[in-house]
């Protein structure tokens, strides 16, 4: 059921499936093909290359310590060009740059990621089947907690979070919430949003910030980055620049999101419908980390998120260990979006190099070297990667896929799109394999 989002125009709605990714072994469906224009100085890309064409718009930026190689193409549905400055929602790749903030806080406990999350939740969290083992804050970066996205996901904001954790509270969901018991705590990997708003949730109690806040001021503001989770943050002329998410409905682009941003300073949030005039002071840290979307919402360009990885590979701080594997696929299975995931850090994707079309070699050969995240939501799938061996980086986005019926890749797990982009950026950074 749709749901409206505070601070957007009457054509905005929310899909339930949010953030996580969805299956993507499916077949195609049609889309428009915009024009093609390489921005770089980066040598082009192998002639006969097949170029991504699904969709209104895509762009890539390719860097390496001696190559930056820029693409875009198409138009974001408003009739202007897309450009690598347009910010949009980049999904859950809004994890991970939400965990390289959360994890030094962590860190900084005498506990440390070992530390029982309830400790500083602000309520007691536990798996009813599994009363006595602590959910810990690595459990939660890793989503291993064994929790998952009940039937009230996200709680909206003016709803404390807690209730989806209390029996009979509106938002319990008769215990959905909670994944299934033969897993303790830590045993077995569920992809699940919930595990980043109770993070979320967390870092806000013990900084005494509010999760928007947090992140602007440890790491957007020092990176100098005109970004934001649901706007906040984001300067007024970044907003004009909006790229909506899009989705092809009776023959036509449609948005999905941010077809209009709210006016500056103001961010977006979904707010429950009895508190429908609820303003962002009126949300207080603590109480919902759903509020300001930590799981998919952050608003950022293209050149925001190169910016981010070539920040991560020349001060790796935490990330070195987040990027160490938390958890890998093993003969117990798990709910890993279709083999999407066959390995997970801290927040962090960890590839495997599995070969063939269900594995994750999706930079060639050395992909096991590769480090970083995917995003799927109102119509835009992304990532953000790169090889700290080789220095190199991938940051990406493509417009307009929808929910079901999608184009299968040929190579990997992924969709044939992303399969294209990624190798129109490997090719340019002088690599002869692509994905597979």
């Amino acid at each position: 059921m749709p749901r409206k989002e505070i601070g957007r125009g009457p054509g905005d709605t929310r899909q339930r499936s949010a953030d996580a990714l969805p299956s993507r072994r499916l077949i195609a469906v049609a889309g428009a093909v915009g024009m093609a224009a390489s921005l770089g100085k980066a040598p082009p890309a192998r002639a006969g290359l097949p170029r991504p064409s699904f969709g209104p718009c895509s762009g890539i930026i390719a860097s390496s310590p001696l190559t930056r190689f820029t693409w875009v193409r198409g138009e974001a549905g408003d009739g202007r060009a897309f450009r690598l400055d347009r910010p949009f929602r980049i999904a859950s790749v809004s994890k991970m740059i939400a965990a390289r903030v959360i994890v030094p806080i962590a860190e900084a406990l005498p506990d440390g990621l070992e530390a029982d999350v309830s400790d500083q939740l602000g309520f007691r969290l536990r798996r009813p089947a599994w009363a006595d083992q602590p959910i810990r804050l690595r459990h939660l970066l890793s989503h291993t907690s064994g929790l998952r996205n009940g039937p009230s996901y996200p709680v909206p904001a003016g709803r404390r979070l807690v209730e989806a954790f209390t029996p009979g509270a509106r938002s319990y969901d008769a215990g959905a919430w909670f994944g299934p018991d033969a897993f303790p705590p830590g045993a077995r990997f569920g992809y699940a949003d919930i595990n980043f708003a109770l993070l979320a949730q967390w870092a806000e109690q013990v900084s005494g910030l509010r999760f928007d806040q947090l992140m602007r001021e440890r790491l957007f503001g020092p990176a100098g980055l005109d970004a934001g989770y649901n706007w906040s943050g984001v300067t007024a002329r970044a907003r004009l620049q909006a790229a909506p998410g899009l989705r092809w409905e009776g023959g036509a682009w449609a948005a999905q999101v941010d077809s209009s941003p709210p006016t500056w300073p103001a961010p977006t949030f979904l707010a429950a419908e009895e508190r429908s005039g609820l303003k962002a002071a009126d949300i207080a840290p603590g109480e919902n980390g759903f509020a300001f979307s930590p799981q998919g919402g952050l608003r950022i360009s293209l050149e925001g998120m190169d910016r981010l990885a070539r920040l991560f590979l020349a001060d790796p701080g935490p990330l070195l260990r987040m990027e160490a594997p938390a958890w890998r696929i093993g003969p117990g299975g798990a709910d890993n979006e279709g083999g999407v995931f066959q390995a997970y850090g801290l927040g962090i994707q960890v590839l495997t190099g599995k070969r063939g079309p269900e594995g994750d070699a999706f930079f060639g050969p050395d992909s096991a070297d590769w480090r970083g995240h995917l995003g799927d939501a109102y119509g835009w799938m992304t990532g953000l990667f790169w090889n700290r061996r080789t220095g190199e980086s991938l940051a990406w986005a493509l417009n307009g896929m929808p929910e079901t019926d999608r184009p299968a890749g040929r190579r990997t797990v992924l969709t044939s799109p992303e399969e294209d982009l990624i190798a129109l950026g490997l090719s340019a950074l002088g690599r002869k394999t692509g994905p597979g």
